[in-house]
């Protein structure tokens, strides 16, 4: 069941980056992967993700103002992020405290992302609007299921969830991140639960996050790269103001 919701999810997204707007005519996929080169696993020559994230970035690029990842470790997202979208103010968020990469655009937060008051700390010092959320951090069900739940209202309407390396939430792979007997917590599950039914059901949000999800996700599309083992991301659009 798993397995074909994942197909139809990528059928979806196959279908969605032919829509104008997904990037800009003419562009060609690779630059961002050209100015991430080796120092982060998003790249070709890990994940594979930037490929697709690019597609969906590409509009944004001179646009965007505000941007946050979940997970600093080294900080060369956080240096991607300020090379490819020159009017951005990038902020990380990390467990660990990051000060030491700070610069005029980068801006560090300690924070644990399971813990809502820390994340309401966040928000208090920096505010709303973001372009995009991307968690890579711990990568554990509660902390991707936490975040997004409290986040995901400061995302700006049309911007953009991103919830990267859900392979965690396949329990043969990585049964130390799940809480749940058999990954019945799991991530993955649901986001496919919302691809086919439209609803949100997580052990680890409030009832007014689950909520709140509900009533703002546009659509969520799945990518996933076998090399060789599953390598998957998840997209989550937000629906513009009045959708």
């Amino acid at each position: 069941m798993v397995g074909d919701r994942l197909r139809f999810s990528v059928l979806v997204l196959s279908v969605l980056l032919l829509i104008p707007g997904c990037r800009r005519a003419g562009e060609e996929v690779g630059e961002l992967d050209r100015l991430a080169g080796p120092a982060t696993d998003k790249s070709s020559s890990g994940h594979g993700f930037l490929e697709i994230y690019e597609r969906f970035f590409s509009p944004l690029r001179h646009s965007a103002t505000k941007i946050c990842e979940i997970g600093i470790s080294e900080g060369a997202s956080l240096l991607l992020w300020e090379k490819y979208f020159p009017k951005a103010i990038i902020h990380g968020i990390d467990i660990l405290d990051r000060s030491n990469l700070e610069s005029k655009r980068i801006k560090t937060f300690k924070a644990d992302q399971s813990n809502r008051l820390q994340l309401l700390h966040f928000i208090k010092r920096y505010g709303s609007g973001y372009d995009f959320i991307l968690d890579d951090g711990g990568h554990a069900m509660d902390q991707q299921q936490i975040s997004v739940g409290f986040l995901f209202p400061y995302v700006k309407p049309g911007g953009y969830y991103i919830i990267e390396d859900l392979h965690t939430s396949l329990p043969h792979l990585f049964s130390s991140l799940h809480e749940a007997a058999g990954g019945a917590d799991s991530t993955l599950t649901m986001l496919n639960r919302f691809i086919a039914s439209r609803e949100i059901e997580s052990p680890y949000m409030t009832i007014q996050e689950m909520r709140y999800l509900k009533q703002n996700i546009e659509f969520i599309v799945l990518f996933q790269r076998n090399i060789p083992n599953p390598s998957i991301t998840g997209i989550i659009k937000k629906k513009k103001a009045g959708g």
